[in-house]
């Protein structure tokens, strides 16, 4: 069932994901935007077409080009995650050096939650003890948070590589070549 080509495919698009995600951030900081939070969300598209260029390569290197829902499945989200790994990695070592981009989102994030209308709506809904707590973890946010973030958080690539994945997989599962006979 599975082939030899399953890790290397999957490392090479992945690190390949995980490039294109850091670029991407690069670029999109030299706007003046901090890489973060909803701005760095359509990085998940460069993970997406790297998954499925892995799936459509192992496809290819398959004997008959005949592609399992289960290969297709492992070959998108170890592709996937090998590219969060690598911008996690990438995106630590960043911030870790440009503290300056880190301290300007908190202070940024802090700045809009403690607008007197976000303010007020939020302790209304949630609660002063809720509010306090956020601005509290908003503070102690890190390099090694903003990583393991990028890899399983609620913005992070596993959640969304799972779902791509699934759908990435039924397209390209088990595409026989029928032959007609001449019968």
């Amino acid at each position: 069932m599975f082939n030899k080509s399953l890790l290397p495919i999957s490392l090479k698009f992945g690190i390949l994901a995980g490039i294109l995600t850091l670029i991407y951030c690069f670029v999109i900081s030299q706007f003046g935007l901090i890489p973060l939070a909803g701005k760095k969300f359509p990085s998940i598209i460069f993970s997406i077409i790297c998954m499925v260029l892995a799936v459509r390569q192992y496809q290819k290197n398959n004997e008959d080009a005949v592609l399992h829902f289960w290969e297709g499945l492992i070959v998108g989200n170890l592709t996937n995650f090998i590219g969060a790994c690598v911008s996690a990695v990438g995106l630590y070592f960043w911030f870790k050096s440009d503290s300056s981009l880190l301290t300007t989102y908190i202070s940024d994030t802090i700045n809009s939650l403690s607008l007197a209308n976000v303010k007020k709506e939020f302790i209304e809904d949630m609660g002063k003890g809720s509010y306090d707590s956020l601005l509290s973890q908003i503070k102690a946010i890190s390099p090694k948070d903003i990583a393991f973030d990028e890899i399983k958080g609620l913005q992070g690539k596993l959640i969304f590589g799972l779902l791509a994945s699934i759908m990435i997989s039924l397209y390209h599962r088990r595409q026989y070549i029928y032959v007609k006979s001449k019968f």
